[in-house]
């Protein structure tokens, strides 16, 4: 199934398919799939911001246009067997909807996801009056039905069951391949189904 990145401009759509090719690595080169590559170019992930100044100076002001300029479709982000779009900055649509959701298919482990997947959201963070980084569409949940806040493990089954330990914040975080996204899990209040684009804040 292809994967598909809207990207907004004004008030043109420029859809941007991407067809995924079919991977003959075996499981234990998912890492990087030998026919598939990933963009890890400065202009696909560009240095994460530190702090706030830093994250305004990159993804622009909170509640733009900008920060749900993008969108990829994730399976099971509306519930358990049902996709949908999931909203996000512009600037992180080669990374978002290109690494990561294109490394989650080409790995054939869409199972892994599971609901809720949520990017894009104007809001304060919960019991704060400090904005989320949500508002930037700097930061996207995923698997939150399975790891809430404050739980201070990841539980890595997917929607179909199986458990893949932490492949998952893998795909986003990095070591290998590296998107360079921060884990929540290790917030002083624990929020392991969050990932988000900049550290410091």
């Amino acid at each position: 199934m292809p994967v598909l990145i809207v990207v907004r401009r004004g008030s043109a759509l420029a859809l941007l398919p991407i067809l995924l090719v079919a991977v003959l690595a075996s499981p234990s080169e998912a890492g990087h799939m030998k026919d598939w590559r990933h963009d890890h170019r400065t202009r696909a992930i560009p240095r994460r911001p530190v702090g706030y100044s830093e994250l305004v100076k990159r993804f622009g002001n909170r509640c733009s246009g900008a920060a749900n300029d993008a969108r990829t479709w994730f399976p099971h982000a509306v519930s358990r067997g049902k996709g949908g779009y999931v909203y996000y900055h512009s600037r992180l649509a080669r990374n978002v909807g290109g690494n990561i959701r294109k490394h989650i298919a080409a790995a054939h482990r869409n199972g892994a996801l599971d609901y809720g997947i949520y990017g894009y959201n104007c809001r304060r963070m919960r019991g704060s009056t400090k904005w989320s980084v949500h508002a930037w569409g700097a930061a996207v949940d995923t698997n939150t039905y399975r790891n809430p806040q404050r739980q201070r493990h990841w539980d890595g089954r997917g929607a179909d069951g199986v458990n893949y330990g932490t492949y998952i914040p893998h795909v986003w975080k990095g070591k290998d391949p590296g998107h360079r996204f921060l884990w929540g899990k290790h917030f002083n209040t624990p929020d392991p189904h969050h990932f988000q684009y900049v550290s410091g804040y």
